[in-house]
């Protein structure tokens, strides 16, 4: 990105620090004050007895506990959640948002967001998931559930239709949709009818052993590419969904993920398992992510979409043990270990975020109704923790309830980490610029204020007012009121070409008056893009860095000559 002149740096920093918000929004709900000594740990928990919901418990009923111990519960409510259709601000009178202008932020909204995985899933299996899917959409459809659709494909995180308490809209849109995504899965294809004995068996054998080799090489990059796209898509969701208070449920229609976490012998499941190091990064991915899933709230239900058959394709006309006498080549093997592993991870994305996992595909219509009833009602329990008592990394929660024939579903842990180095802030901000979800984590306004001649020529100077309410930043005040923000937009032509685009980061230490200003009132950054003659979508981007939360919006403009 071009970096802000200096001067216009200072002159922004301290303009931002004294313009006021034009509507401050000071509503109880807004998020605390960041400090070192304290972190709040929410709990989202489905209490359920003979599969419906437990209500009337208190606070005294349930136990909390963190590594064994328990902690006193600070935060107790009882939800009961509505479904009122979330929308955006789209350019009414002039002002583009994140967030319903106006909106009761406190209120708890039921939200089902559903996402077809097709990076991950054969052919066959999203033929199969489309039909259940739209059957599942057609039988509630007076049901008013607020739900929208996405889809995963090798270009990324599509959304086939936003949220609407109409399912049949989500149906039309499915049934509209391309099909036939190709997945990047692996497929290992081999010669069915290599010689099995005699002189050339062995020479044979070699050549399938260098061909199948090679297989592996390219599936193993096209499984890293996969799950980048697959890591990439699920953190684009979590924080497009954080804003949204209370829980909300991510039904994730797949056959599997890209990598698993399984320690089994290389030779049995590669290239779904990695070697150590490659494990290592992708459990620092995998943290990563569900770390973002439980700051959202947002627990997985897993739909496994395999049909009966999975496993067959892979044994298919495969070579066998006692045709080469290396166990490495025993695909039945290979098939019955990716099973495995695919089901372990789809239960163990599911269990970390408080979700559940339905395995099999045997009932897909089934699974989805099952998958969106937990969310109607549930209790909302928070404890404190001192991060200076706490060692950095995960830490085990278990929760129950004194309750007879209580059955209780909650994330069973939580991440204590804090990450605001530039590398990340970079990584962050590029992924929501290319993300199609506007991010909920920082509420944001945008209006287009001005036009005047640009210092290229040929091009305007168009400006905004980029407005930020009361607490959207995470402020330090043991590190003498230390906050640190990045701003950043992007503007883009109808054929998605980047055509302008500007960063800057505000790394502040805030005097008594800034403090004051930040906590009642928020900030309003003036700016302006250079744009040539013609239309364009600029996505804006603001992400705390202390707080480790963001916010995004895409406001059009066009530009005449």
């Amino acid at each position: 990105m071009t970096p802000i002149r200096r001067t216009e740096l200072w002159f922004a920093v301290f303009g931002l620090l004294l313009t006021p918000l034009l509507c401050a929004q000071t509503t109880s709900t807004s998020p605390p004050t960041f400090t070192s000594s304290t972190d709040l740990v929410l709990i989202p928990a489905v209490v359920s007895k003979s599969g419906a919901h437990l209500a009337g418990l208190k606070k005294e009923d349930f136990v909390l506990k963190q590594d064994g111990k328990p902690q006193p519960i600070a935060i107790f409510e009882e939800v009961k959640t509505d479904t009122a259709r979330v929308r955006r601000s789209e350019g009414e009178h002039g002002t583009f948002s994140n967030v319903e202008p106006g909106a009761n932020v406190s209120n708890y909204h039921r939200l089902s967001i559903i996402v077809l995985d097709f990076v991950n899933t054969p052919s066959a299996d999203q033929a199969n998931a489309r039909t259940a899917l739209v059957k599942f959409l057609s039988e509630v459809a007076e049901s008013g559930e607020p739900m929208c659709l996405m889809v995963l494909t090798s270009s990324g995180l599509t959304v086939l239709h936003d949220f609407t308490d109409d399912p049949r809209l989500l149906a039309e849109a499915l049934t509209k949709a391309k099909s036939g995504a190709a997945p990047l899965i692996y497929e290992p294809t081999v010669d069915p009818h290599h010689p099995t004995g005699g002189p050339l068996a062995g020479v044979i054998t070699a050549m399938i052993r260098g061909h199948m080799m090679g297989e592996t090489q390219m599936a193993s990059l096209e499984t890293k590419l996969a799950a980048s796209i697959t890591v990439q898509a699920l953190q684009q969701i979590a924080k497009a969904f954080r804003g949204f208070p209370g829980r909300k449920s991510l039904i994730w229609a797949s056959s599997g993920f890209p990598f698993t976490l399984s320690s089994s012998a290389p030779g049995l499941c590669e290239p779904s398992c990695p070697g150590i190091q490659g494990r290592k990064e992708m459990q620092s991915a995998y943290d990563n992510l569900w770390r973002l899933m439980n700051d959202a709230q947002i627990a997985i239900y897993s739909v496994d979409l395999r049909l009966a058959t999975a496993g067959t394709m892979m044994t298919t006309g495969g070579v066998r043990p006692s045709d080469t006498g290396d166990p490495q080549f025993d695909t039945d093997a290979q098939a019955h270990q990716a099973i495995e592993d695919t089901g372990s991870t789809l239960r163990l994305f599911a269990e970390n975020t408080g979700g559940k996992a339905f395995m099999g595909g045997s009932n897909l219509v089934q699974s989805f109704h099952q998958a969106i009833q937990d969310d109607s009602s549930y209790y909302m329990l928070g404890y404190y923790v001192s991060s200076g008592s706490a060692k950095p990394g995960w830490h085990d929660v278990s929760l129950t309830v004194r309750a007879k024939g209580a059955h209780t579903r909650y994330r069973n842990a939580f991440l204590l980490s804090r990450d605001t180095s530039t590398t990340s802030a970079r990584d962050d901000i590029q992924l929501a610029l290319r993300s199609p979800l506007d991010y909920t984590g920082v509420p944001m306004s945008v209006t287009w204020t001005g036009r005047r001649p640009g210092k290229d020529s040929g091009k305007t100077r168009v400006q905004f007012d980029l407005v930020l309410p009361a607490k959207f930043a995470s402020v330090d005040q043991s590190d003498t009121n230390h906050m640190v923000v990045d701003v950043a937009a992007v503007a883009r032509n109808p054929k998605g070409d980047v055509v302008a685009d500007l960063s800057q980061r505000i790394d502040a230490h805030l005097d008594a008056a800034g403090l004051e200003q930040i906590e009642h009132n928020g900030m309003t950054y003036h700016n302006g893009i250079q744009l040539p003659p013609g239309e364009y979508n600029v996505r804006f981007v603001v992400r705390d860095a202390l707080g480790n939360r963001m916010g995004s919006l895409a406001a059009p403009v066009k530009v005449v000559p």
